[in-house]
């Protein structure tokens, strides 16, 4: 399996020696923080999609077997130290159908089998999630967690507001969008294909927002304010969406939307030009700017 390196700052690269840096695991969408301690991270697999959907008629294979299984081949190959699932874990909601319940515990005993830690950030889909989670399995509320030794990352799912204390990590990963990217080919056929997207917010934009959004009326400078207000120093994290880890799932093109239709309040500040976010797909390959990629979908 190829391993395709992001060096998310420049004061983490390989070139000065240093370890700490975040891992595509391709082809796989998933990905290893290393910095202090190994941490997989996956999102969006939405056990029990199955049974919503044969509700409405349409059938589908099982895929709790699949997910299982793929996420152990990770965990067996990279050997992480955790195991983060970044967000909707599973699928029913409001309600948790009967497959739900029985199925979630068993899947999670097979996980602590393979790796010593297991976290879930709580998505917009996991609602009583508590309750059919094993001993050992530790579950974080939507504002998510924050990982690393010294080179800091917040894992949370995103579709709520974020912690002042995404504002001083390094990186911040979330998903909830289920990202894709929509291609022409030579044949003149569009396809849609997962994809990774990163680029960096705007720090003055995103404090500016976190005020506001706790009516905090300030004049000036908004990060001073953000300091004095959350005694956090504000920096400017770089940011990834995480594409979805069940492939069933239907996905949003990012060159497709407007730049403020994504999911999350994140995405309908100021404090993100999703035209300047880079997009990769899942092999690692890089394909271009979400704004260039746009360009050349309208231009067929």
């Amino acid at each position: 399996m190829l391993s395709t390196p992001w060096r998310v700052n420049p004061l983490n690269s390989a070139a000065h020696g240093d370890p700490r840096m975040i891992r595509l695991l391709t082809p796989h969408p998933a990905l290893m923080v290393e910095s202090g301690e190994r941490v997989l991270l996956a999102a969006d697999l939405h056990l029990g999609m199955e049974y919503d959907l044969a509700k409405q008629g349409i059938n589908i294979p099982y895929q709790w077997t699949r997910m299982l299984e793929e996420l152990l081949h990770l965990l067996e190959e990279h050997r992480p130290d955790r195991l983060i699932l970044v967000g909707d874990v599973k699928h029913g909601v409001p309600a948790t159908s009967f497959q739900e319940r029985r199925e979630i515990p068993s899947f999670f005993e097979a996980l602590l089998d393979a790796v010593d830690r297991v976290d879930v950030t709580r998505g917009n889909h996991d609602a009583n999630i508590q309750r059919y989670l094993p001993d050992g399995v530790s579950l974080h509320s939507s504002k998510g967690v924050i990982i690393g030794d010294g080179f800091q990352v917040a894992c949370l799912h995103g579709h709520a507001w974020p912690p002042p204390e995404i504002m001083a990590v390094d990186c911040v990963v979330m998903a909830h969008n289920h990202p894709t990217v929509m291609l022409n080919t030579p044949l003149g056929i569009r396809v849609t294909e997962r994809a990774w997207v990163r680029g960096r917010c705007d720090p003055e934009s995103l404090a500016k927002a976190f005020l506001e959004q706790d009516n905090v009326k300030t004049e000036g400078d908004p990060l001073e304010a953000f300091r004095e207000n959350y005694l956090v120093e504000p920096g400017s994290p770089e940011i990834i969406i995480m594409p979805m880890f069940n492939d069933l799932l239907g996905g949003l093109p990012v060159n497709t939307e407007s730049p403020k239709s994504l999911l999350g309040p994140l995405f309908r500040t100021d404090a993100v030009n999703m035209d300047d976010f880079d997009v990769y797909t899942l092999d690692g390959t890089y394909v271009g700017k979400v704004g260039f990629l746009r360009r050349r979908l309208e231009s067929g």
